[in-house]
């Protein structure tokens, strides 16, 4: 019995022990799992650590780089106002030597030349710095973004020339402006742009492409002028020549009619009729008398090229009310010259309203064209010579500037606009 206790006690022992022996085994286990995860752990830490330390120092890396691009932007922009000065003082330069300050003292020739100039400086200027392209790209690469610029901007503003008016300058500027800031703005992703110094280029181009445009009308207008001038003398030469023959011719008639009369007087036998044929010698001596006079006006006016009328007109259906034409002509009869002027370029015929003989009416037409001329009609074309201002107004000046007795007739019959008026309402 005691033997069977023992051996069941030996059997408990045992098994208690195997039980023993395997936690002590599994706790073994467990501490040696739980070290090898604080090993990892530990290596982990170690691992954020250097990264921490790492990212720390990337980020040092991007301050000091961040730094370093400021300072080169900062460097890039004083660099570009160093150029940028340079150039706009060069095409201060440029500009001064091409500049058009007179342009009634500048020819079409004169400022054609200017053009060719100022395009030979815009090709230098383009070759130097036109255009701000990235330093980092090679020179192939720099040439082409230049070419993607400029030649669609040269394109357009030289179609944009080629239609300029001397109406559209305005407009004309405002869209090459625009084309200058698209195409700056499409190529704004490339950190490339077309400098300013260009832009100032092409508008200068503008104003000397407008200012040919304006001599070149005015000199047409001047040669029309001459032209229309020489046909006015041409036609003032031939009445001239007319109104001497015709007084010749009546002088003669007159001197032959009076020695007829003298011979019928010699003969006749009454007192009576001497008396008649006396009275009509003294008549036709009157006559003659008269046509000397009238010679000598010729005669002068023929010498004194000066000499003429000053005719301020008016013609309400054509042109609205007061809106005066004032003008000259060196011509016998003045009134020869308003109905040429009266003529099928015109609906209706002019209404004088003064008509004022000078000796020197180029100088006193001057000074009321001078007077007037901001209220011009025409402010291309000077001798247009219409005006928008009252009569009364003209009358005035006229006053100041001429001593001789002077009628203006104030209201314009215009007859046949009035009548055309009252027909239309029918």
């Amino acid at each position: 019995m005691l033997l069977l206790i023992g051996l069941i006690l030996l059997i408990i022992g045992i098994t208690k022990l195997s039980k023993a022996n395997t936690i002590k085994k599994e706790a073994y286990e467990l501490e040696q799992k739980n070290d090898e995860k604080l090993n990892k752990l530990h290596d982990r830490e170690r691992f954020i650590l250097s990264k921490e330390e790492t990212l720390s120092d990337l980020n040092k890396q991007i301050t000091m780089l961040k730094n370093d691009i400021n300072l080169l932007k900062k460097e890039k922009e004083d660099l570009n106002d160093e150029i940028n000065q340079k150039y706009d003082e060069t095409l201060k330069n440029v500009y001064s030597s091409l500049i058009v300050s007179n342009i009634e003292e500048t020819s079409s020739s004169e400022i054609k030349n200017k053009l060719s100039l100022l395009k030979l400086k815009e090709k230098e200027y383009i070759i130097d710095d036109a255009v701000s392209v990235p330093l980092i790209l090679n020179k192939r690469e720099k040439n082409n973004l230049k070419k993607k610029m400029l030649i669609p901007f040269d394109s357009e503003v030289k179609g944009l020339l080629n239609k300029l008016t001397i109406s559209n300058i305005d407009s004309t500027r405002e869209k090459i402006i625009k084309i200058f800031d698209k195409i700056n703005n499409l190529f704004k992703n490339d950190n490339a742009e077309l400098r300013k110094g260009l832009l100032e280029f092409k508008l200068q181009e503008l104003e000397l492409h407008y200012s040919y445009l304006v001599k070149i009308t005015e000199e047409k207008e001047q040669q029309k002028a001459i032209k229309e001038q020489m046909i006015e003398e041409e036609k003032v030469r031939r009445e001239i020549d007319r109104e001497k023959k015709r007084i010749d011719k009546e002088q003669r008639q007159f001197n032959s009619e009076i020695s007829k009369l003298i011979a019928y007087m010699q003969k006749a036998n009454a007192d009576v009729e001497k008396e008649l044929y006396a009275n009509k010698i003294q008549e036709l001596e009157e006559k003659l008398k008269e046509l000397e006079v009238i010679r000598e006006n010729v005669l002068q006016r023929e010498l004194n090229t000066r000499a003429g009328y000053v005719y301020v007109i008016s013609n309400i259906g054509s042109f609205g009310e007061d809106i005066y034409k004032i003008g000259m002509t060196r011509r016998l009869e003045p009134m020869d010259r308003i109905k040429e002027l009266s003529s099928a370029s015109v609906p209706f015929e002019f209404d004088v309203h003064a008509m004022i003989f000078s000796e020197d009416a180029p100088s006193l037409e001057t000074k009321l064209h001078n007077h007037f001329r901001k209220q011009e009609v025409n402010k291309i074309n000077q001798r247009k010579e219409f005006f928008k201002v009252s009569l009364d107004e003209i009358e005035k000046v006229v006053l100041e500037n001429y001593n001789g007795t002077v009628t203006f007739t104030k209201l314009a019959k215009a007859e046949q606009y009035r009548r055309s008026l009252e027909l239309s309402k029918d």
